[in-house]
């Protein structure tokens, strides 16, 4: 944990006259990992029911409810339920511009590394017979991918980032930032219920919470996931398929060596000019307690775990046709 890590993060704002509910802060436990995997569960519940039923009926309009109410108004009442000062503790901080460069190498080398990464899985397991999903259909117009922007891009930049990184992750810091990136992270590649997109999302998390910490400032971690499904909705329009570039001749998945190679030497040098330009000293050093927090293991998180089981299992019915099957 860094030197000034308490001067940093200061959990609660001055008392004031006429705050609701006639509590003082004194009396307000500081949110820790259980207050924060309580937020989770509630909103993990709150999407596999009423989000996943409102996509279905309109995906455009599901996803703004998704992001906006479901994710992001559970996020900002948490925020105010403990009274926190939000700059300090969420670090809703200005971003500093000399940042911007290094967040666009991020971003862009992780992005096709992880693509890289997903179309050999994905082709693997096609040699067993699955067959992709389509997730999302591509855009057919101009004005449809700008609307893919705002949903995919902007509204999920912000919403998710103002959960994850500026809510639940301050909450496991205690302990060590490292502990609280890596299960916050994990958390989150849960909360995206994909057992093929499990291990990338896993890396687009950590990614974003090691960005947040080293500029001092949420909004990096927001441009860079603004950036990231940027790049995903480009995709979609530019390729009309699926988004996860799944249908990949196997004779031609050594072609991705190079793009996998350029990519990932771009992610090491974009993690190095990160650590260069960061005042925050090496993130290693916070890992005394170690990878996982204390109390990780809850029986929040094993709820969680089975939820993400149930729907990763209806993922791979789907795929290899087990119900056609029967």
């Amino acid at each position: 944990m860094d030197d000034n890590y308490e001067e940093r993060v200061q959990p609660f704002a001055d008392e004031k006259p006429g705050e609701p509910d006639g509590l003082s802060t004194s009396s307000l436990k500081k949110p820790d990992l259980r207050a924060a995997m309580k937020l989770y569960l509630v909103v993990f519940l709150l999407l596999l029911v009423f989000g996943s039923l409102a996509q279905t009926w309109n995906f455009e309009i599901g996803m703004i409810i998704t992001q906006w109410v479901i994710i992001l108004l559970p996020a900002l009442w948490f925020l105010r339920r403990y009274r926190v000062n939000w700059i300090e503790y969420g670090r809703f901080k200005a971003l500093e511009w000399h940042f911007i460069p290094v967040i666009i190498l991020l971003s862009a080398s992780f992005w096709l590394l992880n693509m890289a990464i997903a179309a050999g899985m994905i082709t693997a397991l096609m040699e067993f017979g699955y067959e992709p999903i389509v997730v999302l259909e591509p855009p057919a117009t101009l004005q449809h991918y700008l609307v893919y922007i705002f949903v995919l891009s902007i509204s999920a930049g912000i919403c998710e980032e103002v959960l994850f990184r500026g809510t639940i992750m301050p909450a496991m810091e205690e302990k060590g930032l490292v502990p609280a990136i890596v299960f916050s992270s994990f958390l989150f590649a849960l909360f995206h219920i994909s057992f093929l997109n499990l291990f990338s999302t896993f890396v687009l998390g950590v990614v974003m919470a090691v960005v947040v910490i080293k500029t001092g400032s949420l909004w990096g971690g927001i441009i860079y996931h603004m950036l990231n499904n940027f790049y995903a909705a480009t995709y979609l329009y530019l390729a009309g398929q699926q988004e996860a570039a799944t249908e990949i001749d196997p004779q031609s998945l050594w072609a991705l060596l190079p793009l996998a190679i350029l990519a990932g030497a771009g992610a090491y040098a974009g993690l190095r000019l990160l650590a260069n330009r960061s005042k925050v000293k090496p993130l290693l050093q916070s890992r005394a307690g170690g990878w996982l927090p204390e109390g990780w293991f809850n029986w929040m998180l094993i709820i969680s775990l089975l939820l993400f089981l149930l729907m990763a299992m209806l993922e791979m019915a789907v795929g290899f046709s087990w119900f056609g099957s029967l």
